[in-house]
């Protein structure tokens, strides 16, 4: 029952998102999906009673709520008006309103002509049949369709068990060959096993949802004159495009032994009727276009009657199988591996055709099949069980999924669904698709300036944006970089390695803008280098990001720990910060000196007003108290406001008021560590620093110059060695040398390491992924292997994830995609480092494989103030396992110039026998004492990590990338074990 509204919120209203998923008509198909995402996404799931409730501008192909059924946590719904009227993101329509989908250009999960074309049972089964997907045998009689509409090409009677016979009009003129034809049906080879066979009318009328290919008849096989009789009737109601279709009865699965049953009165043993179960799987798409099982679930009734969707009961295959005598502990696992290979198989035959439909047919532009419900039933010929294709639900499925209980519409089907390590592999969520197509749609045409166009690694940036239709503006020192070709616009700063100037760059960048014309949705960078630059321009602009402030001090790695260490101190001394940074802060930016075109505030992410509760904070921390800004050397330096759409307004106090409210502390995360310039700076560090330690560049990347030192004479040996080699940026490029080599001594931490990828805005975690790295080669920490989905255990990837969460919190990190670097240890986990930037390497294309989550996807849309919601922070189902190792040119050069080539490695990459993350050119075979790994060279395998890693070894060892002891790819590997 609708709650009523609640009382007005003050000051014109609570902030919505941007996401709008809206479904129009009757709640009952798309109710599970509307209460999911109120509970992930809390006043984003709109659903409108009527089409007046929406409007489309005459000249725009956007369409606009005004009033509408708001789902929110626990269930509740709101009346809510929209003023102004809220951008719909996502689009579902039960027919009949096709008139507001006309035009219509967002995303659609469906349309009504998709709707009617996959309800038609005669044209599905036509389609499953050319895939190799079995059918029922079925003899159909079509009456042509009217002219200008098009039917599947029918098959001929070798291409499969359905036979289409074209009526030239409703009549009885062609009565002879009809019955020929039904005579020979019934004495074909497949129909003759079964005792029964169905009549049912399908297309047109029959194809609507609500009654889809209705099931009329059950007749006995040899009953031939009364299934003449019943043919006659039926082949005169048929309009055209209309067919009634003759199909033999697929016996489903047959216990082996009844349950017995025990009644009340002894003497009376009431007959139990044979039952019969039929399978529905709800199959969806993720953002990749790959098919995914979202659910899977029975609807059992008696055999002496069609089974239908609304008058069965709805079972998990497991409390079925049970009920049915069928014990064996194995048949669960393997027929629910049956029923989702074919049921993936039957969505991968919507996906291909529905590629081929023009955008009329489809019902609009952006309409396609994100969800399909597939009926299938399992039968048995000569002791070997098979799934057969009985048609596709397209906009029923999530209602003929779940079974009200208890008055609750949209519970569980009773019983616990059991997922092994195959079919784990594909398993979905329904939200995944609606949440990124909405982000998706809410990207094209904005403008983004990237800060640094990084090295090779980085290409995967400027081809995906170009597939997002996100315009680009890159910022680089190389006026020759390959990316100035692949964006937008572009403008070389020959000096900008040189970071102690980055005041200049960012005065200069904003003269460019100016003069240009330029306007900005958001700013970014993926490039270490370049973070704190970023930050600044984003202040100056008034942009979403990470304060500067943050970003320095998670810049510097000592700063860093020292600073989350002080969150727990009473003393008002703050941790040191390098002077050249101090400067960075304290400049004084005079806004009046930048044109409101720049700003990038006015005419976007406007305030919303509706009648409904605002947003809820993070059940971990009250978000409100927080602040963007972060105390160093006793300069607060002021956050910009938060742009408009900002659903949580940071509160009045600092960082260091709010961290208490963080448990634990993310002080209890961070690890002693000093900052050092000079042997001075090593000799009183004795006190505040235990050996073992490690020892880094402050502002290094890619692990290049870090070493594990056990004693101050090592210390200083390190250090002498790194003044020398590593000065300036020239002597290695891309490291961090531009911010100066000063070096961090950090106690050494023992335990396992991990990276956490993190989702962060308004501080709220919006989605986590953790991964595994292997041993490094000692005494240096380049990265040898690592595996992903991590094989921690859950509540200890929950402590990684919250270490990083708090960790990101404790410096002022808020808003963006940011990375983690931690051990965890007996006592729990322990930072090493903090990237204010995307994860690197291989890291987002293995997310984006495995999760369908798109971590530069997401960073462009925090920039630019869209909120990058998953269906899950931390539970998003992997597709799969990654295992990877790291190509050293150092230990690798000979198989790099023969058996592992690079355009032999990108040739077994297209061809699935790996996967390929180039961090380097091909010109770039150097070895050195000090370098970064050359590619990634992974494996995916849809069962287990164990599994990845047999194939990743044998893999290698035939590439010539095993070499033991140097370079011993069995040892990396077997850690993950």
């Amino acid at each position: 029952m609708m709650t009523p509204p609640p009382p007005p919120p003050p000051r014109g209203g609570a902030v919505c998102s941007d996401v709008c998923i809206c479904v129009l008509g009757s709640p009952a198909p798309y109710i599970s999906l509307l209460l999911e995402a109120g509970h992930r996404s809390p006043g984003d799931a709109l659903l409108c009673l009527s089409p007046s409730w929406l409007s489309s501008p005459a000249s725009s192909s956007s369409l606009l709520v005004h009033k509408a059924v708001t789902f929110d946590l626990g269930g509740r719904t709101f009346l809510a008006t929209f003023n102004p009227p809220r951008l719909v993101t996502y689009f579902l329509s039960c027919d009949p309103y096709q008139e507001v989908m006309r035009g219509v250009g967002c995303p659609m999960g469906g349309s009504g002509a998709l709707n009617r074309f996959w309800s038609d049972v005669l044209t599905t089964r036509l389609l499953m049949e050319k895939a190799g997907i079995p059918t029922p045998p079925t003899l159909a009689l079509l009456l042509a369709p009217p002219s200008g509409e098009s039917q599947a090409e029918p098959l001929g009677p070798s291409s499969g068990h359905t036979e289409v016979v074209h009526l030239v009009a409703a009549g009885t003129e062609q009565l002879d060959l009809i019955r020929t034809k039904m005579d020979h049906f019934l004495e074909s080879e497949p129909v003759k096993k079964t005792d029964r066979v169905v009549v049912r009318l399908s297309g047109g009328r029959f194809a609507d949802p609500g009654h889809q290919g209705v099931v009329l008849h059950y007749v006995e096989r040899s009953s031939s004159e009364e299934l003449w009789s019943r043919m006659l009737q039926n082949i005169p109601r048929l309009l055209p495009g209309e067919a009634v279709l003759l199909e033999a009865f697929c016996s489903p699965l047959r216990p082996w032994a009844r349950v017995q049953t025990t009644a009340w009165d002894h003497d009376v043993k009431p007959e139990v009727p044979d039952v019969t179960f039929r399978v529905c799987a709800v199959v969806t798409r993720n953002p990749q276009d790959v098919p995914l099982l979202y659910k899977l679930v029975c609807r059992v009734g008696g055999c002496d009657r069609p089974l239908s969707h609304s008058q069965s009961v709805c079972q998990s295959l497991e409390s079925c199988l049970s009920a049915l005598g069928l014990t064996d502990p194995a048949l669960p696992v393997c027929l629910r591996r049956l029923a989702c290979r074919t049921a993936l198989d039957c969505l991968r035959v919507v996906m291909e055709a529905e590629s081929t439909m023009s955008a009329e047919r489809r019902g609009g532009a952006a309409a396609q099949s994100d969800m399909m419900g597939v009926d299938l039933v399992f039968t048995e010929v000569n002791s070997v069980v098979g799934a057969v294709v009985l048609g596709l639900h397209p906009s029923l499925c999530l209602h003929r999924s779940v079974q009200p209980a208890d008055g609750a519409v949209g519970a569980e089907p009773e019983g616990e669904e059991r997922w092994d390590s195959e079919t784990e592999a594909q398993r979905g969520t329904v939200l995944l698709a609606p949440l990124v197509r909405s982000q998706r749609y809410l990207m094209e045409d904005r403008t983004v300036l990237v800060v640094g166009a990084g090295s090779h690694s980085k290409r995967f940036i400027w081809e995906a944006a170009r597939r997002y239709k996100i315009k680009l503006l890159l910022v680089d020192g190389d006026p020759n970089h390959f990316a100035s070709r692949m964006v937008d616009g572009f403008l070389a700063l020959p000096d900008l390695p040189d970071h102690r100037r980055d005041a200049q760059h960012c005065t200069r960048i904003l003269d460019w803008l100016r003069a240009s014309a330029l306007r900005p949705h958001g700013c970014v960078c993926f490039w270490d280098d370049c973070v704190v630059l970023a930050s600044l321009v984003c202040d100056r602009l008034g942009l979403r990001g990470p304060p500067p402030a943050a970003v320095c001090v998670a810049k510097e790695k000592s700063c860093t720990h020292l600073h989350l260490l002080h969150l727990t101190r009473d003393t008002e001394e703050t941790p040191r910060t390098p002077e050249h940074l101090q400067g960075l802060l304290r400049t004084t930016w005079n806004q009046e000196e930048i044109p409101e075109h720049l700003t990038g505030t006015k005419g976007h992410h406007r305030p919303v007003s509706v009648q409904e509760p605002g947003g809820q904070a993070d059940s971990q921390a009250d978000q409100r108290t927080m602040r963007r800004g972060v105390e160093m050397e006793g300069h607060t330096l002021a956050p910009p406001p938060p742009p408009p759409s900002s659903s949580l307004s940071p509160g009045p106090g600092s960082v260091r008021a709010s961290v208490p409210l963080l448990s634990p502390s993310p002080a209890s995360y961070a690890v002693p560590c000093v900052h050092v310039e000079t042997p001075a700076d090593l000799l009183k560090a004795g006190g505040a620093v235990r050996y073992p330690a490690v020892m880094k560049l402050e502002y290094g990347a890619g692990a290049v110059g870090v070493r594990k030192v056990c004693s101050l004479e090592e210390s200083l040996l390190h250090m002498e060695r790194i003044a020398g080699d590593l000065r300036e940026e020239t002597d290695y490029p891309g490291i961090g040398l531009g911010w100066g080599n000063a070096m961090t001594l950090m106690e050494y931490v023992g335990g396992t390491e991990h990276d956490v990828d993190l989702v962060l805005f308004d501080g709220r975690l919006e989605g986590a992924f953790v991964s595994d790295n292997g041993p490094t080669r000692a005494p240096g920490f380049t990265e040898t292997a690592a595996q992903m989905p991590s094989g921690l255990s859950l509540d200890r990837r929950a402590q990684l994830i919250r270490a990083a969460h708090h960790a990101c919190l404790g410096v002022g990190l808020r808003d963006g995609v940011f990375n983690a670097e931690l051990k965890m240890t007996p006592a729990g986990p322990r930072l090493i480092e903090i990237n204010a930037r995307m994860g690197g390497f291989y890291l987002r294309d293995w997310i984006l494989e495995l999760y369908g989550v798109d971590l530069l996807l997401s960073a462009l849309a925090a920039a630019c103030g869209v909120r990058p919601r998953l269906p899950s922070a931390a539970g998003l189902p992997a597709r799969g396992h990654f295992a990877g190792v790291m190509v050293v040119v150092s230990q690798h050069l000979g198989a790099l110039k023969s058996t592992a080539s690079p355009a032999r490695l990108r040739v077994l990459h297209q061809e699935g026998a790996l996967w390929l993350n180039e961090l380097a050119a091909d010109d770039e075979l150097i070895s050195g004492e000090y370098e970064e790994p050359f590619c990634n060279v992974g494996v995916r395998d849809g069962r287990s990590g164990r599994d990845a890693r047999a194939r990743l070894l044998a893999l290698c060892q035939a590439l010539g990338l095993h070499r033991p002891p140097r370079y011993d790819l069995e040892y990396f590997l077997s850690h993950f074990s």
